[in-house]
C-alpha cells in the first residue's frame, strides 16, 4: 500500500523528493504533489496552517452575545479551514483513502508538529481510521540528512502538537473576548483616534505594556543638571599623538560652585603626575553557538533589520539548503556532531577559507560550546560553503545574513582573544583624576568575526611620572532619559520576561506595528498615540493582565504540555479559569475606567514631547483614509527593498497616479505601478526578490482583466529595458496561483 508524507512548505517537499529518488509531479489546484514511484510515496506540501480558530456564527456579532461568554462557552470558538485550504484538504483526503501510512514531515518544531499532527491529521483520520502515523525529523534539508532521517522515522511528538494547540485555543479565547470587551468600552476614544477596534492579545499586550512603561518614563523625564571636570593628557607614545581623557574622582558634581572651585584651582596647569597604573589582563572566550534568539539579536544589531525580516531570511536560507534549521533553543552541540564535514566544505571559500585552513593546521576542530542542548535541533549552522555574490543568494540581504552566521560559527573554533583593562590615577595639584581604557592585545576569534568585537582604545604604554596636560575642562551636562527600544533590545526584553517563543517573538513585534501601536523609525521603536492611550487607560484597572507575569505563567503550562506533564485540556481549563478571574476584575472596575476615559476623550491628544518625526507627527495614528489628499490603500507586509527596515505604502493620488512609497521619510525609495487598473497589495511574496505581489484589476475591451506583478522586478525591468520583467505571467520559473507565488 502507498505512503503519504505531509510537508509544511513547497520547497521542503521538493527537497525531500529530490533526496529520495526519481519522482513525477501530480498537479492539483494551486500546487503539486510529488510521487516517488519506487517507494510508492506521495509527498504533499501544505501552506502552513490550513485550519484556524474563529468565533462560531452565534458569536460573530460583537453585540449579540456577552463577550464574557467567549471565555465560558466551549462552543464560542471553532477550528475551521483557512480561505486557501480547500485544495489542500481535498488532496489530504484523496491520498488518505489509498495510503496505509502517513509520515509527518512538517517543520520540526511545536508549530510544525501542530500543523502536521493536528491540522493535517484532522482531515486524514476520518477518511482512514487505521492509517499508521510516524514523523520525519529534519535538522537540514541536505540529501544525506533527509535519507538518514527517513531511515529512522520517530514516534510522533503529539505532546508538542498539543502544546501548540493549547496555545492557539488560549490565545483565541483571550484575544477574542478581551479585544471585544475593551473595544466596546473604548469606542468613543477609538473613534477620535480613527481606530476601528483595540486589539488585545496575551503576548502582544504584555509587550506593548512594557514598551509603554519605557515610553512613559521618557515622556515624563525631567533632566537634572550636573557638572564634570575632565583633563586631557598627552602621554608619550611610539606612534601618533594620543589624548588620554581622565575624570575627576568626585564627578559628577551636583553643585556648580563645588566644581567651579576645583576648576579655578587647576584650570591653567600644564602637567600632572601619573601616580599609579594598574593593568588587568584577561582572556575573552569565543561566543556560544547560535540558537534562534541569539541569531535574531546578532542580525538585528549588525544589519539594522527587523526581527521579522531576520527570521524570514534565516528560513529562506534553510529552505535553500544553506543553513540548518533556524528555529532552535539549543546553543550547545551534541558531542557526536560532525563539524568536520562542514568545516571541510569551507576550506576553499574565498571569504574565509584561509581561516579554516589555519583551524585544521592548529587542530582546532572542537568549538566553544554553550550550555543548553534542548534536544530539538543543533544550533544554527552553515551547512554549505557559498561564495560571495553567488547566484544561490536570492537577495543581497541573504548574503549578508549568511556571512554573519558563517563567521560566527567559525569563531567558535578560534583562540581566545586577549585584552588589557588599564586604570590610571593622575594627580593635578593634589586633585585626583581617574582614567580607564581597554586595549586588545591578541585578536583571537575576533579576526574572523570582527562584528563581535567591542570598541577598543589605542594601546598606550603608561608609566608613573610627569605627563603633559593639554587642557582641563569644566562641562555642564544633563541627565538623559533611558533609550527607546531597538529590535535587538526588544528581543532581549521578551526573552527576559519569557514573552512568546523564539519563533513567534518577531511576529508579535510586527503585529504591534501593523496595529499602529508602535512605529519603527531608524531602528528605534516609538509608542504611537493609540498604543500609548490604550495602555495608559488599561494600566489602572487591568495591570494584572498586562503584567508579563501572567503570560509567563501561561508559558509554564504550555511547556508542561510539551513535556508530557499536563494534558492539553488541563492547561486550557486552568488558564481559562484564571483569565476569567482577570476579566471579571476588569469589569468590576469599569466605572473607574469609564471616568478616566471621559477625561481622555476630552483631553484630545495625549502625546507630549515628541520630536523625532518631522512635522510633529510622531505618536499620532495615521489616518485610515487620506493623508494630504492622497488615498492610502494599504501597507506592505514586507520591508522596503532599499532600506530593509520600513514598510511600503500603496499611494493613489487624486489624478490616479499609483506607486509604493517607503514609510521611512529618510529612505525616499518608491516603486512605480501601472497607471491603468486598480492595484491591490497581496500578502503573497515574490519568490525571486521577496517583496509583496500586487494584483492589478481592470477592464480591456469591456472585458474584465486581472494580472499580477512584482513591483521590484517590474521597476528593474523598466530600468534595464527588459520587456515583460516583473509580470508574473511571463516569469519562466514561477507563477502566481491564488495570490501565492509558486514554482512552475
Amino acid at each position: 500500500m502507498p505512503t503519504m508524507m505531509i510537508s509544511e512548505k513547497y520547497k521542503a517537499a521538493q527537497a525531500i523528493a529530490d533526496a529520495l529518488g526519481p519522482y513525477r509531479t501530480i498537479k492539483h489546484a494551486g500546487f503539486q504533489v510529488f510521487h516517488n514511484q519506487s517507494r510508492d510515496l506521495y509527498i504533499i506540501p501544505l501552506r502552513g496552517h490550513i485550519l484556524r480558530y474563529v468565533n462560531t456564527p452565534k458569536y460573530k456579532s460583537w453585540t449579540a452575545q456577552d463577550s464574557r461568554n467567549i471565555i465560558t462557552d466551549n462552543q464560542a470558538i471553532a477550528k475551521t479551514p483557512a480561505s486557501y485550504a480547500g485544495p489542500y484538504i481535498k488532496a489530504l483526503k484523496t491520498y488518505a483513502k489509498i495510503c496505509n501510512q502517513c509520515i509527518i514531515a512538517t517543520d520540526a518544531d511545536i508549530e510544525g508538529c501542530n500543523i502536521g499532527l493536528i491540522d493535517a491529521l484532522t482531515n486524514i483520520t476520518p477518511v482512514n481510521r487505521s492509517i499508521q502515523v510516524s514523523q520525519l525529523w529534519l535538522n537540514t534539508l541536505q540529501k544525506q540528512d533527509i535519507l538518514q532521517a527517513y531511515g529512522k522515522l520517530i514516534t510522533p511528538k503529539y505532546e508538542w502538537a498539543n502544546s501548540g494547540e493549547a496555545r492557539a485555543i488560549i490565545d483565541a479565547i483571550i484575544g477574542f473576548s478581551a479585544t471585544r470587551e475593551v473595544s466596546l468600552t473604548l469606542q468613543p476614544v477609538l473613534n477620535k483616534l480613527q481606530a476601528k477596534f483595540a486589539s488585545i492579545g496575551r503576548v502582544q499586550s504584555s509587550l506593548l505594556y512594557l514598551l509603554y512603561l519605557r515610553e512613559k518614563e521618557i515622556r515624563d523625564f525631567k533632566p537634572d543638571k550636573y557638572w564634570v571636570i575632565q583633563a586631557n593628557l598627552l602621554p608619550k607614545t611610539a606612534n601618533q599623538p594620543i589624548i588620554l581623557k581622565v575624570h575627576h574622582i568626585k564627578n559628577p558634581f551636583k553643585l556648580e560652585s563645588d566644581a567651579q572651585t576645583i576648576y579655578t584651582k587647576i584650570q591653567n596647569e600644564k602637567t600632572g603626575t601619573i601616580t599609579n597604573v594598574i593593568n588587568s589582563p584577561r582572556k575573552v572566550r569565543p561566543p556560544y553557538p547560535l540558537n534562534t534568539s541569539k541569531a535574531l539579536m546578532l542580525l538585528t544589531k549588525n544589519l539594522g533589520i527587523s526581527a521579522n525580516v531576520a527570521l524570514k531570511t534565516l528560513e529562506e536560507l534553510y529552505l535553500d539548503k544553506i543553513i540548518s534549521y533556524p528555529r532552535t533553543d539549543s546553543d550547545k552541540y551534541p558531542t557526536n556532531f560532525n563539524h568536520g564535514q562542514y568545516l571541510q566544505k569551507m576550506v576553499t571559500n574565498s571569504a574565509f577559507g584561509g581561516w579554516v585552513q589555519k583551524l585544521f593546521q592548529n587542530n582546532r576542530v572542537n568549538p566553544h560550546n554553550g550550555t543548553i542542548d534542548a534536544g530539538d535541533h543543533p544550533p544554527i549552522t552553515p551547512i554549505e560553503s557559498v561564495e560571495p555574490k553567488s547566484p544561490k543568494f536570492k537577495t543581497s540581504l541573504q548574503e549578508k545574513v549568511y556571512d554573519l552566521i558563517a563567521r560566527h560559527y567559525l569563531a567558535l573554533f578560534g583562540e581566545d582573544a586577549e585584552e588589557v583593562q588599564t586604570k590610571v590615577e593622575v594627580d593635578i595639584l593634589t586633585e585626583v583624576f581617574i582614567g580607564r581604557f581597554l586595549v586588545l592585545i591578541t585578536p583571537g576569534f575576533y579576526e574572523i568575526a570582527p562584528f563581535l568585537k567591542p570598541k577598543y582604545d589605542i594601546d598606550m604604554k603608561l608609566n608613573q611620572g610627569i605627563v603633559p596636560v593639554q587642557n582641563i575642562e569644566l562641562l555642564a551636562k544633563e541627565t538623559q532619559p533611558p533609550p527607546r527600544y531597538s529590535d535587538t533590545s526588544i528581543l532581549k526584553l521578551m526573552e527576559k520576561f519569557n514573552l512568546g517563543t523564539k519563533s513567534t517573538r518577531p511576529s508579535h513585534i510586527d503585529t504591534l506595528e501593523q496595529r499602529n501601536y508602535i512605529k519603527r523609525v531608524q531602528k528605534t521603536y516609538f509608542v504611537m498615540e493609540l498604543g500609548y492611550t490604550l495602555m495608559d487607560s488599561l494600566k489602572t484597572v487591568w495591570v494584572s493582565f498586562l503584567d508579563p507575569k501572567f503570560t509567563e505563567w501561561v508559558e509554564t503550562h504550555l511547556l508542561a504540555v510539551k513535556d508530557g506533564k499536563m494534558t492539553m485540556q488541563k492547561a486550557v481549563d486552568t488558564v481559562r479559569d484564571e483569565f476569567l478571574r482577570l476579566f471579571d476584575n476588569f469589569r468590576a472596575q469599569k466605572p473607574q475606567f469609564l471616568t478616566q476615559m471621559k477625561t481622555l476623550e476630552q483631553s484630545g491628544n495625549v502625546v507630549r514631547g515628541q520630536k523625532a518625526f518631522s512635522r510633529g507627527t510622531l505618536g499620532k495614528t495615521p489616518r485610515a483614509n487620506t493623508v494630504s489628499g492622497v488615498s492610502v490603500a494599504s501597507l506592505s507586509t514586507t520591508h522596503c527593498p532599499k532600506c530593509k527596515r520600513a514598510k511600503m505604502q500603496l499611494i493613489i493620488t487624486k489624478d490616479r497616479k499609483k506607486y509604493l512609497k517607503c514609510t521611512d521619510d529618510s529612505c525616499k525609495n518608491w516603486l512605480p505601478l501601472p497607471r491603468n487598473g486598480n492595484p491591490r497589495l497581496l500578502k503573497g511574496i515574490c519568490s525571486l526578490c521577496g517583496f509583496n505581489i500586487v494584483k492589478i484589476s481592470g477592464k480591456k475591451d469591456d472585458k474584465k482583466l486581472q494580472y499580477y506583478i512584482c513591483p521590484v522586478c517590474w521597476k528593474e525591468g523598466l530600468d534595464t529595458k527588459v520587456n515583460g520583467k516583473g509580470f508574473c505571467s511571463s516569469c519562466p520559473d514561477y507563477n502566481v496561483i491564488d495570490g501565492t507565488c509558486k514554482k512552475r
